[in-house]
């Protein structure tokens, strides 16, 4: 966090440093404001100005200009101060010569969409199922960048709550997962139904979760995350990955279900698919760590 002290007015102020210090409000709009300066729309400097008044809830609005010339000047000299703090959101990539802003997190700054509700944090309540079906449709608008598979992406991650969940979440029965749930044969129709509505809602929204979606999907191939005290360093698990070939990553996908089905431990093919996705990684992860003993302990031979 940043924190600015104005010790005469006996006023300590703390705001964001980085984007997982931020509110869901906060990260959605600040994307908005990306998005602006992407399109041309404002330069790097109104980017800061924007993004400090945000952090800062300062409000600019038909009142601000009613203000004495002067405070309302020293106002803005302030917040030009101030704006120099947002680097901290912005980075240099050396190898392609650019600055990019911080964006990803796994984090979901977008936890509800209308009536719909979304994942968790870094895919934690998502099973395989949702995730395989929702990464063809990120994977096709990361190649033409059709909103509309953007849309269905969202539309298979976000879905309405089950009835009476006010009740069933007290239930001893209740998994704690809010969403409907969503598989190879739901209804069509109701995805085709929430695809519609979902289409409707403003871009920088729609475009906060592709980026939690491309976020989580990097800490799939790259994290490390802890089970039982041990630490899982997934890299292992795509040291000879072909994703560049996008029919071979699908059939990958399925030929994985089946493969995984044939182990016979999370039972049939649509039980597999249905079972939670870090629950899969993790028994893929002994399975591949397995075969690499094995290949270890022949070479020694």
């Amino acid at each position: 966090m940043h924190r600015i002290e104005i010790p005469s007015s006996h006023i300590i102020i703390d705001f964001p440093g980085e984007i997982d210090e931020m509110t869901d409000k906060q990260f959605v709009r600040y994307v908005f404001y990306v998005l602006q300066y992407v399109k041309g729309t404002i330069d790097e400097n109104l980017f800061k100005l924007n993004l400090t008044a945000l952090l800062l809830n300062v409000r600019r609005g038909f009142g601000y200009f009613f203000l004495k010339p002067a405070k309302r000047e020293q106002r803005e000299v302030n917040l030009v101060r101030i704006s120099e703090l947002m680097e901290s959101f912005i980075e240099d990539n050396l190898q392609e010569g650019k600055r990019e802003f911080k964006l990803k997190s796994v984090r979901n700054f977008v936890p509800r969409i209308l009536n719909y509700y979304g994942p968790g944090r870094c895919f934690e309540n998502l099973t395989y199922c949702e995730y395989r079906l929702a990464r063809g449709f990120f994977k096709s608008f990361a190649i033409d960048s059709k909103e509309d598979d953007l849309n269905r992406m969202i539309a298979i991650l976000y879905r309405p709550s089950k009835p009476l969940w006010f009740l069933r979440k007290y239930f001893k029965s209740c998994d704690g997962e809010r969403r409907m749930t969503y598989g190879s044969k739901s209804n069509p129709l109701l995805l085709n139904r929430r695809i519609a509505k979902i289409a409707r809602v403003p871009y920088h929204i729609r475009y906060s979760v592709l980026l939690y979606f491309s976020a989580c999907e990097d800490f799939l191939k790259t994290g490390k995350p802890v089970v039982d005290g041990i630490e899982l360093d997934l890299s292992r698990l795509y040291t000879n990955d072909n994703d560049s070939d996008e029919s071979k990553a699908d059939v990958g996908m399925v030929g994985l279900l089946y493969s995984l089905t044939e182990t016979g431990v999370f039972g049939s093919i649509e039980q597999t698919d249905n079972s939670n996705l870090w629950d899969i990684m993790i028994r893929l992860y002994q399975v591949v760590m397995q075969m690499q003993q094995m290949e270890d302990k022949y070479k020694r031979k």
